[in-house]
């Protein structure tokens, strides 16, 4: 099983981007599956209804969340009532919506789970490991391969988290840094895994930032507005080939579109 994860998306130029070119990605790389990261969709505050289906018509099997995710109130009802719009596993039980979904890929079923780290996050969330322990039994002999958005800062909290649960999740890699990391690896038992698989934002600016804003608040440290570096769109992640008989990774390699 070929799977395309998608870093996070930043701004509602880069769902436009996707929409054009996801379908024809999909047949280009053979593609048997696409998780994207939308948290940012909206912009540094969430993502709405709007851009979700958007996304979901035009080739993602799934969208993955982080700590931006609920700042829009708007996308509330549709995390209740889709399952293939996540917000991270362990956000407390009052927060709307799931961290993990079930999804049929025609005769096999991938796990998808969604989860944020707590060093440096905010807002802070409880550990994600008994989140995690509780969806693998709850799922347990339902799936033919898994995969973790594991939405944090800190690569050392991501690599402890991937080395407990290698051989039980196919595929573990993280988001939220905006940076792609060179450390896409197999680990021992079997799981893929990567630190940081970029983000899908307009390029020549500073994480999908204008330049110019990003240095005035570093160098000022005074506010000034957040806007979209104005490039042409970049398309970050990692391709997965995936084995559905073991639920490990054969490879993993980075793509940038």
């Amino acid at each position: 099983m070929r799977i395309l994860a998608l870093g996070d998306l930043l701004a509602p130029v880069s769902v436009d981007y996707l929409c054009r070119t996801l379908p024809s990605l999909r047949r280009e790389l053979s593609l048997d599956f696409v998780a994207v990261n939308g948290e940012n969709a909206s912009f540094l505050g969430g993502i709405g209804p709007d851009p979700a289906l958007r996304l979901l018509e035009c080739g993602a099997d799934v969208i993955t969340g982080g700590n931006h995710t609920l700042q829009t109130r708007a996308i509330y009802p549709l995390l209740e009532e889709n399952p293939r719009i996540l917000r991270p596993i362990n956000f407390p039980s009052e927060a709307p919506g799931y961290g993990s979904a079930l999804i049929e890929v025609g005769a096999h079923r991938v796990l998808v789970l969604n989860a944020m780290g707590t060093a440096f996050m905010e807002p802070t969330l409880d550990s994600p490991y008994p989140y995690l322990e509780k969806a693998l039994s709850r799922y347990e002999g339902q799936y033919s391969v898994s995969i973790l958005d594991l939405h944090a800062e800190a690569t050392g909290e991501k690599l402890a988290l991937a080395h407990t649960f290698d051989g039980r999740i196919g595929a573990i890699y993280g988001t939220h840094t905006h940076i792609p990391t060179a450390d896409e690896q197999i680990l021992p038992r079997g799981t893929g895994y990567i630190s940081d698989i970029g983000c899908t934002a307009p390029s020549g600016g500073i994480m999908g930032v204008r330049t110019d804003v990003i240095c005035h608040r570093f160098r000022t440290k005074t506010p000034m507005p957040y806007k979209p570096a104005e490039g042409p769109v970049v398309a970050e992640g990692i391709l997965l080939d995936m084995d559905e008989a073991t639920n490990r990774c054969r490879s993993i390699t980075r793509v940038k579109v």
